[in-house]
């Protein structure tokens, strides 16, 4: 069986109908062809800002030379690409476009914590929405 992945989306001090649009899309993607979630960690309003953690059995990095990078199929057919899990959020929910949004891997679900496996990539909304490396800490985004 493939090792389970963790993995945060999170989104900088949305407001109520954006976390209710949000949550709803998210719900909508949870399945197998989408972000295949095996189980729901967290999906909860912290220092304003929606986190929803969540572990699956779907990749979206793969190591190549040592690093963790995008693994661009999955990425596309899930995230990015027309009619995935960003783009609808662009379709239907308000002034998403504005609010930062972070797709972030945390590793593999079963090890413990290392946080030198811990990827932030910022999207920027579009049609094919892009998700470029964030060069931030975890805990830094948090609490930023």
């Amino acid at each position: 069986m493939d090792n389970l992945h963790m993995y945060l989306l999170f989104f900088k001090n949305p407001t109520k109908s954006q976390i209710t649009s949000i949550r709803n899309t998210f719900s909508d993607f949870d399945w197998g062809q989408g972000f295949a979630v095996e189980e729901v960690v967290l999906n909860e309003l912290i220092n304003n800002n929606l986190l929803i953690q969540f572990v699956s059995s779907k990749e979206f990095f793969q190591i190549e030379n040592d690093e963790i990078v995008l693994f661009p199929k999955t990425v596309d057919a899930v995230l990015s690409g027309k009619g995935q899990f960003f783009g609808t959020l662009l379709d239907n929910t308000s002034d998403i476009d504005t609010l930062e949004t972070y797709f972030c891997y945390l590793g593999i679900a079963s090890d413990i914590r290392d946080t030198n496996n811990e990827i932030v990539y910022k999207v920027e909304y579009g049609k094919y929405s892009n998700l470029n490396k964030f060069d931030i800490t975890l805990e830094q985004l948090i609490n930023s």
